[in-house]
Formats: C-alpha cells, structure tokens, sequence
C-alpha cells in the first residue's frame, strides 16, 4: 500500500475503536514501554494526543514519572519541531491545528534526547512509519544523537509494506503496540 491510502485506512481503524479501547490501549503501551525502558533521569521526547484524531493517551507517561524530563514538540515554521520541557498542565495550550502545545518552557536541542516516542498511524515490518504527511518528525529525528532510541507507539500491528517511501524517511528502532514489542 502507499501512504495514502494507509492513512485512509488507519485513520477510520482509529475512529472505529470505542473510547474504551483507546483508553485500554493507551495503558497497555504505557506498561509495555515502562517494563521494557527505564526512562528515569531520561531525556524523552513525548507527544500529547491529538483529541480529533484519536491518538493514543500519553498523559499516564507526564503524569506517573516524575523523574523523567519530558518534552514536548511544538510546530515552528513549515517544517520544524522544537521541544519544551513539561512543567504542568497549565502550560498547554491545544493549537489552531488542534495539536496539545506548552506555551512557555525550556527548549532542549535534539541532540539531549535517550529517546523519542513518536507518534504514527501506521509503520511497516522494516520501522517505517506513516504520519500525517508533513515530515516534522523525520526532520527532527535526523537531529538526534546516535544512540538515541526512536520508539513507536501504536495501536496497531506493523503492516507488511509501505511501498512509496522517499530517501527523507527515517525508519524506527523499535515499535511498541498493546500487545508486543517489535525491534526493527
């Protein structure tokens, strides 16, 4: 398939999955990454779910691991991510695109992070993944240091091929589903 119509596909997969599978879910691959990380005194790029899209609940990672620095990414420009330290629920503010964004805080470089979890409709037996199309996160996950861990998070298990990829695509490490743990 190409990404297209996998978007087409995951994003009504989403949208058929009750508020009660979400939320199951979401604490399923908080469990699954906390057993398999430890992200204590970690620098970690988070993402906060985007409400209209059904994106997985991250809160439980802010919320339950006080001791890990947690970053936020906020859009800047056509095709920049920066990350802001979370601090507090006050300091998010959800965004004319409907994106959950700190409106202040202290900016990390990329090249801080241990590890990134990053959102995504869909990713592929070789850690591939499909996004919204824009390549915010492929931009950024170039900046990183090396031995940085770039870690899906999905609903869903990987599917066998995305068949238009393009030389900016940076593949995953790792993908974590409710169920299992794939290593790319």
């Amino acid at each position: 398939m190409n990404k297209q119509e996998i978007r087409q596909i995951y994003k009504q997969k989403r949208q058929q999955l009750t508020n009660e599978q979400r939320e199951i879910a979401s604490l399923q691959l908080f469990n699954r990454t906390c057993n398999q990380f430890n992200l204590e005194d970690k620098k970690v790029s988070i993402f906060l779910p985007i409400q209209r899209f059904y994106e997985i609940n991250t809160w439980p990672f802010l919320l339950s691991l006080p001791s890990t620095d947690f970053y936020l990414p906020v859009v800047k420009g056509p095709d920049k991510l920066v990350h802001i330290l979370f601090e507090n629920k006050e300091q998010i503010q959800v965004s004319e695109w409907g994106i959950p964004e700190p409106i202040y805080g202290t900016e990390v470089e990329p090249n801080l992070f241990d590890y990134v979890l990053v959102p995504l409709l869909a990713i592929d037996k070789k850690g591939y993944r499909v996004g919204y199309g824009k390549g915010f996160y492929d931009q950024f996950l170039k900046q990183c240091k090396p031995n940085c861990k770039f870690i899906g998070l999905s609903y869903f298990e990987p599917i066998d091929q995305v068949f238009d990829l393009h030389e900016g695509d940076v593949p995953l490490h790792m993908c974590i589903t409710p169920n299992d743990v794939f290593n790319f």
